[in-house]
């Protein structure tokens, strides 16, 4: 079995380089002006022919800054023919020259023709025009920055016109010419596509219509937000490629190698949270559609993400899990999210000609809140937890270069697109966009919510330190939850300072012990922004978390991983 899975992966990763043409041409030194002119009059396009960029390739897009190099690549039936480019900055009207040759690709006739660009600083602008027998094709208004996925169901795919203040939101994106914008058209396969089958939205400018598009079309309010909360902080171009889809699985994002690690898990129906079905059923049959993305594994992978692996990346971030949070799915989430962001890196960075970094940076946002239901104590709380590979903070050991922001104290129990869907996206940007500073960039930034490094029984409590990296803030008494045997208890604080909290323990009879301790373990923990820790410098709540008591210590694991 274990030979099966190194072949299979072997065998994929050899076809998508053959597909962008690794075996790339390339010449400027012995490449002049007038070569290039003499074959541009040469060319006598064929009819029928095919000879076309990949169709994320646009006018007024983002290519990948330095020190990472864009790849630039397209598909001709002209197999063995020489393809020229020339790239031109703007104003400078500089040129740069490329050859290549048009490769056979993974699909019979069709031949895939790829550009390896040298690296370009940031706000550099350029034109592009790529010339063979069977045409030209030109791009324009192309600019250097760095370049980010958004992907994830329906609270990435969440649009600005349904945020709270959108109307102030829309109004300011014209503000920010050097944001550029694409959105993936919905659409799955059950084979892998080399190209998108089709854009939503093409890369434009921002501008009130271009982010105001109707609900669940574009654009995502957490990938704008995230992305020009970057853009501001950064100064350089920022480019927002949108790919989600409403009410789908882990799974289906999935390659099947990433899915044999985990075991191969069955597609099986997908079970959506009430409140998302209810929400869904209300509307009109042509938006349900959007919705409902499918569940069967890879669906999504081949369809929305394979046809932009070769496209040079910064990282991507990632708003997904309501659909995993119940059954089997939601027990094995602490291995297909691990397993998906570990093959993403690694295909990403193959079919990019290694220019997408292995390790490339990777943030998603936890799960908010849902019903007001202070009993429900499974579900979301588990791929809360699941989300961090069982160790309730990022980056760590499992999960290295991966960010993220904290979203279940951001209830919205009145929403107007059902209570799973907040409209506060402004603040889950906001820390999104902090932790991906810290992390993505290497800012110096305070970028998490407490976390806890010990907690130890005394006589008058237990006593859960946060250590001093943080300065404590309680906003209330409630939240924490005693193992006491075998059930959990509900405590609270009883007395805090600025690095820990003391929880009653008395809440254990004489003849129960006092093994475990968990935070927020709820699908809505608190109100809104009223969880019980808060760090005082950026308001970031600490996040959830469980902890079980070291064997034959009176001290309790905050270290690795706590399996649920």
């Amino acid at each position: 079995m274990e030979r099966f899975k190194l072949f299979y992966l072997l065998s994929f990763i050899i076809c998508y380089k053959n597909v962008i043409g690794i075996n790339v041409y390339r010449s400027n030194a012995d490449f002049n002006n007038d070569v290039y002119r003499k074959h541009l009059r040469s060319q006598t396009p064929k009819a029928g022919a095919t000879f076309a960029f990949a169709k994320h390739f646009q006018n007024h897009m983002v290519l990948q800054q330095a020190p990472q190099r864009a790849n630039i690549y397209g598909f001709s039936a002209d197999i063995g023919q020489k393809v020229i480019m020339q790239l031109t900055t703007v104003p400078s009207t500089k040129p740069y020259y490329y050859t290549s040759t048009i490769e056979q690709g993974p699909v019979a006739g069709l031949g895939v023709w790829n550009f390896l660009l040298d690296p370009f600083p940031a706000n550099t602008t350029v034109s592009i025009n790529v010339q063979a027998e069977a045409g030209s094709l030109s791009l324009s208004d192309v600019i250097f920055g760095d370049v980010w996925i958004c992907s994830g169901q329906s609270n990435m795919q969440f649009t600005v016109i349904q945020i709270d203040n959108a109307e102030e939101e829309m109004a300011d994106a014209q503000n920010y010419p050097n944001i550029r914008l694409m959105t993936v058209n919905m659409n799955y396969s059950a084979t892998v596509q080399y190209d998108l089958i089709a854009v939503e939205e093409s890369w434009t400018a921002p501008n009130r219509n271009t982010i105001g598009g109707t609900a669940w079309t574009y654009f995502s309010a957490v990938c704008w937000l995230f992305g020009k909360a970057i853009h501001k902080a950064r100064g350089t171009p920022i480019g927002l490629v949108a790919t989600d889809w409403g009410g789908t699985p882990v799974e289906a994002w999935s390659s099947p190698v990433a899915l044999a690690s985990c075991g191969n898990p069955k597609s099986t129906p997908v079970e959506l949270p009430e409140s998302y079905r209810k929400y869904v059923e209300s509307l009109p049959e042509k938006v349900k559609y959007r919705m409902t993305g499918p569940g069967d594994n890879s669906q999504l992978w081949n369809a929305m993400i394979h046809p932009l692996l070769g496209m040079t990346i910064y990282g991507a971030v990632w708003y997904q899990g309501e659909a995993d949070a119940s059954g089997s799915r939601m027990n094995k989430y602490n291995c297909t999210f691990p397993a998906m962001i570990k093959d993403w890196r690694l295909n990403f960075n193959s079919a990019s000609n290694g220019q997408t970094k292995a390790d490339f940076p990777f943030g998603f946002v936890q799960l908010s809140a849902n019903t007001p239901d202070p009993s429900i104590s499974v579900g979301f709380p588990d791929i809360r937890w699941h989300q961090t590979a069982d160790r309730g903070y990022v980056p760590n050991s499992v999960l290295p270069n991966v960010f993220m922001a904290v979203a279940m104290d951001l209830p919205d129990f009145t929403s107007s697109y059902g209570a799973i869907h907040p409209r506060d996206k402004k603040d889950v940007g906001a820390r999104l966009a902090l932790s991906g500073l810290a992390v993505a960039y290497g800012q110096s930034e305070l970028y998490q919510g407490p976390f806890p490094v010990q907690a130890v029984v005394t006589p008058s409590g237990l006593i859960v330190d946060y250590g001093d990296t943080w300065s404590l803030e309680v906003r209330n008494w409630d939240g924490f939850e005693l193992l006491c045997g075998s059930r959990w208890a509900e405590t609270g604080i009883i007395a805090n300072n600025q690095t820990s909290v003391t929880l009653f323990s008395g809440v254990c009879s004489s003849g129960e012990t006092l093994s475990g301790v968990r935070y927020a373990w709820r699908e809505s923990p608190c109100a809104f922004m009223k969880c019980a820790v808060y760090e005082s410098i950026n308001d970031l709540p600490a996040p959830p978390f469980v902890a079980l008591k070291n064997e034959d210590e009176e001290t309790f694991n905050f270290d690795g991983p706590t399996y649920i």
